[in-house]
């Protein structure tokens, strides 16, 4: 049996023994049969997930799924987000995404000062619903380490104020996700993950289901092994059927820019069908 055995506590329940390559059936579960209307800025939160949603950024824009940047209160400014050859998990290209200091600037929760660019993937009515995110992130050589706020993706709930629902963050080169339960304030309970090492590819997956209830579930990988493994609510009552997963770099105000790469993101209904160490042979 390979890998390492992780033993994690998690907010309001008792976390699974899990072993680094426990991976789990390829059960597809999931809505897929409403269609989404056109993205453009003035466009309501769409109505359903038709999965997959996949880009491996290898054209010339982002695939049309993501919401646009300033959708809403604007999530990245013009020229933030860019198609590039500097690096790729796969094929030739990934998308280059840079915050600049008072891009998207707002008041964050604690209210500190916070700036933004992240991408968006949808609003969608999964609760009662499982739903697995997988994508590949490079933080390049150089890239500052500070003792900022920073999160590089989260899960969040619309009509829910305060910290994500889950939140992957990268503070003083500590690596961590945060999981905030229903009426619980701050951040939430924080669970150390492996190591990032700059300039190179690590592989995430995300599987979450979405409840009020104590069959929310919250599973996290990293190449390949099992890191988090969480049970217990997932979704507040008082929020929306809407929710949304991100993936960028949202921090306190610095002067410094920060960039990270992003490649074989996709939303699905399995571990293998957005794993995004298989985007190379997939059909």
């Amino acid at each position: 049996m390979r890998g390492r055995i992780f033993l994690i506590t998690v907010l309001g329940s008792v976390a699974a023994l899990t072993t680094g390559c426990d991976r789990p059936p390829p059960a597809a579960i999931g809505r897929a049969d409403v269609a989404e209307p056109p993205v453009y800025s003035s466009a309501q939160p769409r109505k359903g997930l038709r999965m997959p949603l996949a880009d491996g950024f290898e054209g010339d824009s982002v695939a049309g799924f993501w919401l646009p940047g300033n959708y809403g209160t604007g999530s990245h400014e013009p020229g933030a987000v860019v198609i590039s050859k500097d690096y790729a998990r796969s094929g030739t290209r990934s998308v280059r995404i840079t915050v600049k200091e008072g891009d998207i600037g707002a008041r964050g929760d604690d209210g500190q000062r916070v700036e933004r660019a992240e991408l968006d993937s949808g609003h969608y009515p999964l609760l009662g619903q499982d739903v697995w995110y997988g994508f590949s992130f490079l933080l390049p050589p150089g890239f500052p380490v500070v003792n900022n706020r920073l999160v590089i993706a989260s899960c969040k709930q619309s009509d829910v104020e305060g910290s994500p629902l889950i939140g992957q963050r990268f503070r003083s080169g500590k690596h961590s996700l945060t999981i905030r339960a229903p009426g619980v304030s701050g951040i939430g309970k924080s669970h150390p993950l492996p190591d990032i090492q700059l300039g190179r590819w690590t592989d995430v997956v995300y599987h979450v289901r979405y409840s009020t209830g104590d069959d929310g579930m919250i599973e996290v990988w990293m190449n390949g092994a099992r890191v988090v493994s969480y049970r217990g609510a997932t979704a507040s009552k008082d929020g929306a059927d809407r929710f949304y997963h991100k993936v960028g770099l949202y921090r306190d105000r610095w002067k410094e820019p920060m960039t990270m790469y992003l490649d074989n993101y996709t939303v699905g209904g399995s571990f293998e069908g957005v794993d995004p160490s298989t985007f190379d042979r997939r059909p």
